[in-house]
This record gives C-alpha cells, sequence and structure tokens, in this order.
C-alpha cells in the first residue's frame, strides 16, 4: 500500500519512474445547496482549515467546510486493481442528492448493471467528462444495498463484466457521512436510518472577493530571474525557463520553477512590481510543500486570476492534493482543495476546502 500525508509529500517522491498523469481538469466551485444558511455577499477573511480524510477498510471518505460529502473505493492492497473505481458523492442539506462517479481508463458501454452480491439493484448511466454517473433514484437505491452487501459488480450493456469492488468499509463510511451531514437518526439517512427528518441545511460557504485580472505581464530582466532562483534555492541548471502572468495593478507573477522529477515540477512563485520582486504570499501552504522557508507550488499553472497546483504522490496521478487559489489583489487564497491520502487506484480525489468565488 502506499500512503501519503496531504501538505507534506516528500521531495524523495521525485526520484521515482513512474507513468505521467492525464491531464486533470478543472472543478468548479459548487453552487450552495436550495435550503442553506443565508449566503454571505462580501469577503468573509476565513482561515482555510481543509477537513482530513477518513479510511474504512477497502473505502476512503470525506467532507468539506460546506459538508459536501464523498467516499470512494480503493484497490486492493495486494493484486491488481479493479478496471473501474467508485466514488458516491452526497449534497449537504434537506435534499441531499447522490451522484454515483464510475472511473478508469475504459468505460463501460451504457446502459450498465450494478448488481450487490449477484442481485441486479441499478440500471442506467449516462456518461459525463471521463466518467459515467449515476443518480437519482437508482444511485440511492444502489447507494443503500451497498451497506449491506459485501461485493459490488459492474456489468456492460452486453453484459459482460466491467469491474469488481470490494464493499468492505463501505457500510462505515456512509453511516460516517450520515453523521457529518446530520442524517443520523433520520430517515434520509443511508445506513444510521431513524423516525425524524432531515433537517440541518448546508453550511455557509465563506467568501473570497477576488478583482478580474487586466493588463499585461512585464518582460523579466536575466538577472532579476538569477536573483530569485537564488533566493528560492532552486536546484539544477537544466530547468524549464519562468513564465510570466499578469495580476494587475502593474504587477506580474513569476513561476519560476526549482525542482524537477519524474512527475511534479516544483516553482517558487514571485510578485514583481517595477523591476523588484517578492515571494508571494498565500493564506494556505501549496500541497506538498517542503516545508522550506520559500513556498513551493507543485505543478502550478495560472490563469485570469486563478493558480491550480497539483502534488502528485506517484505518476499514476491517483494520490496527492490538487489545490486552486485565486488572487484578491494581494495574496493568492485558497478556494479549493481535493485530496487522496491512499495511492490505491482512486483518481477521483475528494474535495476538503471549499469557498464561494466573487468578482
Amino acid at each position: 500500500m502506499h500512503r501519503i500525508l496531504p501538505l507534506a509529500l516528500p521531495l524523495a517522491l521525485f526520484a521515482c519512474n513512474e507513468a505521467s498523469p492525464e491531464p486533470d481538469g478543472r472543478t468548479a466551485t459548487p453552487v450552495p445547496t436550495p435550503g442553506a444558511n443565508p449566503v454571505p455577499t462580501t469577503d468573509t477573511g476565513t482561515v482555510p482549515h481543509p477537513t482530513s480524510l477518513r479510511r474504512f477498510g477497502d473505502w476512503v471518505a470525506g467532507c468539506d467546510n460546506g459538508a459536501s460529502c464523498q467516499a470512494g473505493s480503493l484497490a486492493p492492497e495486494e493484486g491488481d486493481p479493479p478496471a473501474l473505481m467508485l466514488s458516491v458523492e452526497r449534497a449537504a442539506g434537506p435534499e441531499g442528492g447522490i451522484v454515483m462517479r464510475l472511473r478508469g481508463s475504459s468505460l463501460p458501454a451504457l446502459p450498465l448493471t450494478a448488481a450487490i452480491d449477484g442481485d441486479a439493484v441499478a440500471r442506467g448511466g449516462t456518461t459525463r467528462d471521463d466518467a459515467v454517473e449515476l443518480t437519482g433514484a437508482p444511485a440511492l437505491a444502489l447507494a443503500e444495498r451497498m451497506a449491506q452487501g459485501h461485493v459490488l459488480t459492474i456489468t456492460d450493456a452486453a453484459g459482460a463484466a466491467a469491474a469488481t469492488l470490494s464493499l468492505q468499509g463501505v457500510a462505515a463510511a456512509l453511516r460516517w457521512i450520515d453523521a457529518e451531514q446530520g442524517r443520523a437518526g433520520t430517515t434520509g439517512a443511508l445506513v444510521a436510518k431513524g423516525t425524524g427528518a432531515a433537517t440541518r441545511p448546508a453550511p455557509s460557504l465563506p467568501v473570497v472577493r477576488a478583482p478580474a485580472i487586466r493588463g499585461e505581464s512585464a518582460l523579466l530582466d536575466p538577472l532579476l530571474i538569477t536573483r530569485m532562483r537564488q533566493q528560492a534555492a532552486c536546484e539544477g541548471d537544466d530547468l524549464p525557463p519562468a513564465t510570466t502572468k499578469p495580476l494587475g495593478g502593474g504587477r506580474t507573477l513569476a513561476i519560476v520553477p526549482c525542482s524537477l522529477g519524474a512527475y511534479n515540477l516544483l516553482s517558487a512563485l514571485f510578485v514583481v512590481e517595477q523591476g523588484a520582486a517578492k515571494l508571494a504570499a498565500f493564506d494556505t501552504a501549496p500541497g506538498g510543500d517542503s516545508g522550506s522557508e520559500t513556498p513551493l507550488a507543485f505543478n502550478a499553472a495560472f490563469e485570469d486570476g486563478i493558480l491550480d497546483t497539483n502534488a502528485l504522490g506517484r505518476g499514476l496521478g491517483d494520490c496527492g492534493v490538487r489545490q486552486r487559489y485565486a488572487w484578491d489583489g494581494t495574496r493568492f487564497r485558497l478556494i479549493e482543495q481535493r485530496q487522496m491520502d491512499d495511492c490505491r487506484g482512486n483518481a477521483d480525489f475528494i474535495r476538503t476546502w471549499t469557498a464561494r468565488l466573487i468578482r
């Protein structure tokens, strides 16, 4: 089993030689659930506190600060991983819709059939991006039955087996989600059912206000780039060139590569203004930061005021920390964090922090 610590990926990982990950798509900030608490419209100045994941046997679960929760299957610690991995996501609030997602190198032809211990429970599915999804009544029925079974089998439209997943631990994972969302003891629970009504509203998300980015980035003096590399204690000479992006207000973001591994490129970020450079400020250190005095961003990409980082635990891309930051004019503010601590085949990272971006 491979296991990483979020926000503390060891630099020794860079020496591994594994396959390159597929490009990671961006995920939109969730819209608050109907019936949620009043939505603030001014910057709340909230200090981010990403939550921790919990592992239950062959399943992992987590919730963000808005009580949106997700459980994910994990590959066996020994032997070959299944062709598909499953995630069960449930929104916060009384309605609490469920989405089942199957991801893998080859998606099954639809409609698929999901069976628990040999009994067919749900049939259907739609393709969305790189996943097959089940929603509505079929997803709810499958989630409830999963908690009572041992093995989930997925077959494609022709009846051919597509994947077999262990359900060891899923009941505990879903019961934990029931408790985190305030559904335990209610009719809306998946496992911890009772007679009460599910009435807890979705928590309000913190708000980050960020300006629209205008202007052009400045050309960097080669001597300034050298000084930035020295300040960040960059390693090696065979590094990609520094890149620049506009931050608005006459400022430029310089992304300065500092260390290159098999699947992670670490960069120091500087704000350049009137020919002078200073380290960019963060309200939360980039995931995988080595603990050095200079914050280093993993596989950083910046566009339209949004910084994406992706700290990979291994080249397969099934563990690590992904973060999105908004530039608020003075520093980078965390608006989303997703992570997967266990390197066991599931690349559907679980969201552990969400903020609402207003421009």
